[in-house]
Parts: structure tokens; C-alpha cells; sequence
């Protein structure tokens, strides 16, 4: 113990002490004042010692030998005649709960030698050694009782504080996961369009075809509007940017909740679709084909019609991996221009062209 601990324990020893054996003088002749000697003393010394407490083992013990000998001087007939009774009984549970707070046992012995000097002069007692050896008593464990009680207080509070802390510090570290989200979905969120980026296509391309996912099947779609410069051109950037954010929000709109749409760079897209064949494939590009083809952009005043061309790559059969897979959608997004653009081509067809 330190030293600031030591003397709140040789405080709170003496007061226990002084306590005990001024009321166990107090009363008659007879085994209760060696039981009331023996339980005022160990306890005295274990708290200036400190001894016990370093340990829960050593508190557990500490509270049996108090019930002990609190139970022996109570049974031998100590304390039945005096005033102190009901606080003797609460003393054998209070001490092992002691830890050591000087202020608290100065100011509970100041309090309790008011009251004792109230209840003293109110019944009239006599001055004589008997009602002083009582009076002394009832003071000092009086005194050492209201220590303990505060003590006990002092530490729910610290315990309530404590949950407290613990509850602001969750609540912090759960604002920390939402901020850290919203950056994390920042960083693979396309600013202008609002889909996903290249930069999320990469990592999720690359987690689909993992062993873990166990697919059967997985369809990339490479999208490209036709003739973008011409829009740019002729009714500036600003349209233009408009525009793709109009024709993300229908690609958004023809594939499922599950379906991975992305603004692969300038005016392509890319899209995955989990647990899709060739057919599905071939019917999904073919939807966002025609909606795009009927769509009216109207911008500038004026409608701005748009066709786009698409190519098709299906795992396992067109690639194993996510850069075969991303290849050979782009071949097939190529030969899609090639062939007159505003159509869907499938690597599938240009594997049948070149032959075995």
C-alpha cells in the first residue's frame, strides 16, 4: 500500500479498535469482553496492515473470522444492553468492503461525534466512566460504520461512472464503423453516376470467382454508349454528364438487386451478374439495349437519342479468371462496334467465327 493508503488504514484501525474495546468495557464481566477484546484488535490491525486485502481470498477469510467472533461476543451476551446492538451487526460485512478513504472517515467521524454528543446530552446520562466508555464507543464504530456506508456508496458511483464511460466509448466506436462504412463506400462509389467503381468491379469480380462462393455460373457485360464524343460536342460536357447519370439509373433499373452495375471509365460500363448463363446473359443485355435505344435524353431542350453496344463473357466457359473474363468482354464489346454498334455480342459467337 502507499503511503497515503497506510494512514487512512491506521485511522480506520484505530477507530475500530478504540470502538470495541470501549464498549466491550462497557459491559459486564465475562467471556463477551475477551471475544469483544479479540474482534476489536484483529480488526484494527488488519486494517493498518492492509493484510487480506490484496486478495478476494483474503477478503472471504477476513469476513468469516469477523462473523466469528462478532457471533461469539454477540452469543456470550456482549452488547445486548446497549444502545451500539443493531450497528454490531453490520460491522462483521462492512470491513472486508474497506479500501481506504481518509476524507470519508474524517468527515464521518465528525458527523457522528455531533450526533453522539446530541444523543448523550439528550438522555441525560450520568458522567461517570460507563456512559462514557459507551458514549466512546458508539462514536468511534458509529463513525466507522458511516465511513464504510459512503464507501460502499462511493464505489457505485465509481461503477456507474465507469458503465458510463463504457457506454460513450460504444457509442464512439460505433460512430467509428458507420464513418469508417461511409468512407469505405466512398472510395468504390463513382461521384458522378452514383454506381459503383472500377476500382469495386476489380474486388468484386475477384471475390465471385473465389472457390468460396462455389458459383455455377457468372456473366460480365461490357457497355459502351455509341458515339458519346458527338453528344459532348454538340451540347457540352455538362449534358453529357447529365446523360450518364440518366442511363445509370436505367441500368440500375433493368437488373436485380444482387446484379453489380459499375461505371467502368468514361462513358463504359461494366456489370456483373451472379449465378447467370449464357441465355440470362443475352436476355438481361438485350433489355437494357432496347430501354436505352427508347429512351428520350431530353437535354438541352432538345431529345438526344442513344444506342449503346454490349459484349458478353461467361465464367467458366469464356475465362477462369477475373482478366479473361474482362478480355474477352471487351473483344466482344469491340466486334458489338464493329458490326454496326447499338447490338449485344457474345464472345461465344466470335469463338464460333474463328473456329477450332
Amino acid at each position: 500500500m502507499d503511503e497515503g493508503r497506510s494512514r487512512e488504514g491506521w485511522l480506520a484501525g484505530l477507530t475500530l479498535t478504540v470502538g470495541g474495546v470501549l464498549l466491550t468495557l462497557a459491559g459486564p464481566p465475562g467471556p463477551a469482553v475477551w471475544w469483544g477484546l479479540s474482534w476489536s484488535i484483529i480488526n484494527g490491525l488488519v486494517l493498518v496492515t492492509g493484510t487480506f486485502f490484496r486478495s478476494r481470498q483474503g477478503q472471504f477469510f477476513l469476513l468469516g473470522v469477523n462473523l466469528v467472533l462478532a457471533g461469539s461476543w454477540l452469543f456470550a451476551g456482549g452488547g445486548a444492553g446497549t444502545p451500539l446492538f443493531p450497528f454490531l451487526l453490520l460491522l462483521p460485512l462492512l470491513v472486508p468492503l474497506y479500501l481506504g478513504q481518509k476524507q470519508v472517515v474524517v468527515a464521518g467521524l465528525v458527523m457522528v461525534l455531533f450526533l453522539g454528543l446530541y444523543w448523550y446530552i439528550k438522555a441525560g446520562l450520568p458522567l461517570n466512566s460507563h456512559s462514557l466508555a459507551l458514549w466512546g464507543g458508539w462514536i468511534t464504530l458509529a463513525g466507522f460504520c458511516f465511513f464504510a456506508w459512503l464507501k460502499i456508496l462511493d464505489e457505485a458511483f465509481k461503477v456507474s461512472s465507469l458503465q458510463a464511460e463504457v457506454d460513450h466509448w460504444h457509442r464512439e466506436y460505433k460512430r467509428s464503423l458507420s464513418q469508417l462504412a461511409a468512407v469505405e463506400l466512398m472510395a468504390v462509389t463513382d461521384d458522378l453516376t452514383g454506381l459503383f467503381n472500377y476500382r469495386y468491379f476489380e474486388q468484386s469480380l475477384e471475390r465471385l470467382l473465389s472457390p468460396q462462393q462455389q458459383l455455377r455460373s457468372l456473366a460480365v457485360l461490357m457497355i459502351d454508349i455509341d458515339h458519346f464524343k458527338e453528344i459532348n460536342d454538340s451540347f457540352g460536357h455538362l449534358v453529357g454528364n447529365r446523360v450518364l447519370v440518366e442511363l445509370a439509373a436505367i441500368l440500375k433499373e433493368h437488373t436485380r438487386e444482387q446484379d453489380i452495375v459499375t461505371r467502368f471509365g468514361g462513358e463504359e460500363f461494366a456489370i456483373i451478374l451472379p449465378g447467370t448463363d449464357y441465355r440470362g446473359a443475352l436476355q438481361v443485355a438485350e433489355r437494357i439495349r432496347r430501354a436505352i435505344a427508347e429512351h428520350s435524353f431530353n437535354k438541352a431542350g432538345a431529345p438526344v437519342r442513344l444506342t449503346v453496344s454490349t459484349g458478353i463473357a461467361i465464367w467458366p466457359e469464356d475465362g477462369l479468371n477475373k482478366e479473361e473474363l474482362v478480355a474477352r468482354a471487351d473483344l466482344a464489346l469491340y466486334q458489338a462496334k464493329t458490326t454496326g454498334r447499338n447490338s449485344v455480342y457474345p464472345y461465344r459467337m466470335l469463338k464460333a467465327e474463328a473456329g477450332p
